[in-house]
């Protein structure tokens, strides 16, 4: 493919908003697309009504559905990035001189296909990166999906206590509702930035998302 053409390619699969490649894109009213967590971390105090980053249009933040063929077309451009790194002579296995394409789930490894059905590794889970990688990035967004839920929920209680203080004069109820709002306001930045290290981690390189995914899901 022309380098010209190449670039405008990946340039159409990339979010304005992170600069990355998609991950679970959604196309909002005027058209646009951007990926959800991004949408939904540049909009954080969750209005009905929003302004698309790109045209500056009013749109709705409702429902958000995900592309399914911006997210199809994504995976094949992180695939493609995949294919290029692992053609390089540092991902050549020394021993057999085959590419390393597989991905050892135990020792968080790379193998080329001959090593993986080597007794060291027979009894190991592996698959191939590019496989490993879309999955792991799958249970990433359930989590982030939760996490935002959680988010949105917190809100919502915020919101009603932020309500209730306006109307209590006595000073040890405005005092615990102050301190519940609080509560509520920290809660809401751990979720924060919890929701955000997730998605930095899905827009990693393969190799290094897979590599890291069991430490972040343990913190």
């Amino acid at each position: 493919m022309n380098s010209r053409i190449l670039q405008v390619f990946q340039r159409e699969l990339t979010c304005p908003i992170c600069m990355n490649y998609f991950i679970d894109p959604v196309t909002i009213d005027c058209g646009h697309s951007f990926c959800r967590p991004c949408f939904y971390l540049k909009w954080q105090d969750f209005p009905i009504l929003t302004q698309c980053f790109e045209c500056i249009k009013t749109t709705q933040q409702r429902n958000l559905k995900t592309n399914i063929r911006l997210k199809k077309m994504a995976s094949l451009a992180r695939k493609a990035s995949l294919g290029l790194f692992l053609s390089s002579e540092e991902q050549m296995c020394g021993t057999h001189r085959e590419t390393k394409k597989m991905f050892c789930d135990v020792d968080k490894s790379l193998l080329c296909l001959l090593c993986s059905s080597s007794q060291e590794h027979r009894d190991h889970r592996h698959c191939p990166i590019e496989w490993a990688a879309e999955e792991h990035r799958e249970k990433l967004l359930k989590k982030m999906q939760f996490l935002w839920e959680k988010a949105c929920e917190n809100h919502r209680n915020l919101n009603v206590e932020t309500t209730r203080t306006r109307h209590w004069k006595g000073k040890d109820i405005f005092h615990r509702l102050h301190l519940s709002k609080a509560k509520m306001a920290h809660r809401r930045e751990i979720l924060r930035g919890m929701y955000e290290e997730l998605k930095e981690m899905c827009h990693k390189p393969d190799v290094e998302l897979l590599q890291a995914f069991g430490d972040i899901l343990h913190r």
